[in-house]
């Protein structure tokens, strides 16, 4: 079945009209510690003070938001971020964390008042600030950091990107993999509930065996979880269920689906009526039962449970005064759907009409989260009404939706209106004539999209549907009597060509795209070829671009010449994201002709001198020196020894990248300027903000080294190395 999977909601709520009032008595006495806080830190300005009244302000944001007052709960958010910005400007490594972490309550709270993209913003700040802390402070950071890229997947999703929110979410798994592998108990209801946004995303994104693969382990973990503490943890394992459900339903396995969706829908029959708030995932768990049920043989059955979900979603979002819009207007869809499964043809309409309202209405307040779904679902109720027989009013219903958009949306009507086009060439004639003018027409006069826009898919289908519609000649004779000139060479572009074009440009890798190039080299080398990139670039320009330039240089130079750097420079990316050293080793052996390789100026100056030591000495010696400190130091000493500035820069590149040994990395950096004479822009005393978070025996061991240097290579370079010197003693 076409089912549209959602997302289940899970959020366990409290009675409504209970909730706020609670949270607002916590408000006075939070209001209260601010003001005792804030006179405290008037008196007496000092740290510890200003620290109490920015925690302080947190609280009360947070009960404002719990109360309901998003604009007063943002401002006091802001003015403790202020006052922790001020003090992680004087004490860094102190406030740095707790700067993130007033940037992420700005996040959610600016996310509360309706303006998804800022929240986004401030969400990417406070990441940038707790990789800072990860650094110093690993076990500290990361419980901090595994939490705000959640958030920021959160406020992604919610701003229409989906794909970079999936990015940031498996992110956060990974970490919390780690955390739950050191303190199970601590982190599993964590890992728990990112594991159920990966497996959410993916399933959007079309990853739907990734979608089962995170379902999976969501389950394991809640069934876990729901051991120990089943008033906590059961609600959660029916949402889980739910959710595998649908993933299961989507990835083609729905005899397993229907299983684990009967029972999440028992499980939550039986715990809703104590937990209200349980009913939006019960609303899920019935769609999912619903979509199983019809997949496997039973549409008819379907039909009960998924009215059920309907109504009961009508309900939730009357209650909460459109809260649950979004779940409603899937439902709404879903349950159209299946009401043509079982030929009700005049009893899809209405449920695809109401859909297409519920759509119109979010895509109006946030339309690059809901145009998409506004798009498809039209299209829903045009074949719906379409197979009544009223193809006027499918046609309209594209109409009149394209032009309530052209303001707030104009992507949107651009959109719609090539859908209604593309959807005439299938109508009882005249209306594919119609259908042929208005894509002409569009195609000859529309000029694309900016770049900023993304791939231009409304053009490519456009194209498409005229490539496939029958009459060729109609379509030729309208192009020609519509734009006053020949007909374009991408009307006649072959599925074939396009396909080897598309497969060729999307390959994995230069070693795939080699050898595509070998099986298509007729294909790719027609003309042809040349408009199948064109078209292609449409979707992805720089890419096209790229594959257009390296089809000119094979055609003129050869697939040796064309490839070979681009291969190598393929393996050069491979090798540097390398998970372990010893896996970095081994592809190094494996790929021995990186050795001949000049490294692109984004190459890490670690593996740069890996490169370099590899060839000078070889693996054995160069793999010592990010696996060993101490030959590492060895190094060093003979470096300087040798009074060798180039060695000494790689063991410098080394120190910071590898051991993350900052001090030693800076220091040894300008020594070897110094040693290679080049000392235009050597400032000692840059290293001296690095000098107090060094150990002693790193200080120590630096000072012996530059005065050793300084004896040896006293001219002419004296006074550069006194002020070294000082710098690394604390005397500057």
């Amino acid at each position: 079945m076409a089912y549209e999977a959602g997302t289940v909601d899970s959020g366990e709520r409290e009675p409504v009209g209970t909730a706020r009032s609670g949270h607002a008595g916590a408000v006075a006495p939070a209001r209260e510690a601010v003001e005792i806080c804030r006179k405290r830190a008037a008196r007496d300005p000092a740290a510890a003070h200003r620290q109490e009244l920015a925690t302080a302000l947190h609280t009360l944001a947070d009960r404002l938001a719990a109360a309901g007052d998003h604009e007063g709960a943002l401002a006091h958010a802001r003015e403790a971020a202020r006052t922790f910005a001020a003090l992680s400007e004087e004490h860094p490594e102190v406030f740095r964390g707790d700067l993130a972490r007033s940037l992420t309550s700005i996040a959610d709270k600016t996310a509360a008042t309706g303006d998804r993209t800022t929240a986004v913003l401030f969400a990417r700040q406070a990441i940038q600030l707790q990789r800072e802390v990860v650094k110093s402070a690993p076990s500290a950071g990361l419980p901090g950091l595994a939490a705000m890229l959640s958030g920021l997947a959160t406020h992604l999703t919610a701003d229409g990107e989906p794909a970079e929110a999936l990015t940031h979410a498996e992110e956060a798994a990974g970490l919390y993999e780690r955390l739950v592998a050191e303190d199970r108990e601590a982190f599993l209801p964590e890992y728990a509930a990112v594991l159920r946004t990966v497996g959410n995303h993916r399933a959007r994104l079309g990853d739907l065996s990734g979608a089962v693969s995170a379902g999976l382990k969501t389950v394991a973990c809640r069934r876990e979880l729901a051991v120990l503490q089943p008033a906590v943890h059961r609600p959660e394992l029916a949402t889980a269920f739910a959710d595998l459900a649908a993933h299961l339903n989507r990835v083609g396995e729905p005899d397993e689906g229907l299983s684990v969706a009967r029972e999440a829908v028992a499980l939550l029959r039986e715990l809703v009526p104590e937990a209200p708030g349980l009913r939006p995932t019960l609303a899920g768990a019935l769609g999912a039962l619903a979509q199983n049920l019809a997949d496997t043989g039973s549409p008819a059955k379907a039909l009960p449970a998924a009215r059920e979900g309907v109504d009961l979603w009508r309900l939730l979002a009357e209650e909460q005064s459109g809260a649950h819009l979004p779940e409603l207007a899937l439902a709404l869809r879903n349950l159209a759907k299946l009401r043509g499964m079982n030929d009700d043809t005049e009893g899809a309409v209405d449920p695809a009409r109401e859909a297409v309202a519920a759509y119109r209405a979010l895509a109006v307040e946030n339309p690059r989260a809901f145009a998409d779904d506004l798009a498809h679902t039209v299209g829903d109720l045009a074949r719906a009404l379409a197979r009544t027989g009223d193809h006027a009013s499918a046609a309209e219903a594209y109409a009149t939706t394209a032009t309530e958009f052209a303001e707030v949306h104009p992507l949107t009507t651009r959109r719609l209106r090539v859908e209604r086009s593309i959807f005439l060439l299938d109508c009882p004639d005249p209306l594919p004539s119609e259908g042929v003018r208005a894509l002409v027409s569009f195609l000859g006069r529309d000029a694309g999209l900016e770049p900023e826009d993304g791939p231009d898919l409304v053009t490519v289908r456009a194209r498409r549907a005229l490539r496939a519609h029958g009459d060729r000649e109609a379509v030729r004779a309208a192009w020609e009597a519509e734009t006053h000139g020949p007909a374009p060479d991408w009307l006649s572009l072959s599925a074939a060509t396009l396909e080897a074009v598309g497969t060729w440009m999307f390959a994995p890798d230069w070693t795939a795209s080699r050898d595509l190039w070998s099986r298509y080299a007729d294909t790719l080398g027609s003309e042809e070829a040349a408009a199948a990139l064109e078209e292609l670039a449409l979707l992805d320009p720089a890419t096209a671009r790229q594959h257009a330039a390296l089809r000119e240089f094979v055609l003129d130079h050869g697939v040796t010449s064309a490839y070979d750097p681009l291969i190598l420079s393929g393996q050069l990316t491979e090798w540097v994201g390398c998970d372990s050293w010893a896996e970095s080793r081994a592809y190094l052996q494996d790929h021995p002709r990186l050795l001949q390789v000049r490294p692109s100026p984004d190459t890490p100056l670690s593996h740069v001198a890996l490169l370099d030591v590899s060839r000078a000495e070889g693996m054995d010696a160069a793999y010592r020196l990010v696996e060993d400190r101490d030959a590492l130091q060895a190094y060093v000493d003979r470096a300087l020894e040798a009074g060798d500035g180039t060695s000494l820069m790689h063991a410098a590149a080394i120190e910071g990248q590898v051991f993350e040994d900052r001090l030693s990395s800076f220091a040894h950096a300008q020594v070897s300027m110094v040693l290679s004479g080049a000392v235009q822009g050597v400032e000692p005393e840059e290293l001296a903000e690095l000098v107090p978070r060094a150990p002693e025996e790193i200080r120590g061991r630096l000072v012996r080294e530059v005065a050793g240097l300084s004896v040896r290579y006293a001219e002419p370079y004296g006074e550069l190395w006194l002020r070294m010197i000082k710098t690394l003693s604390g005397a500057a």
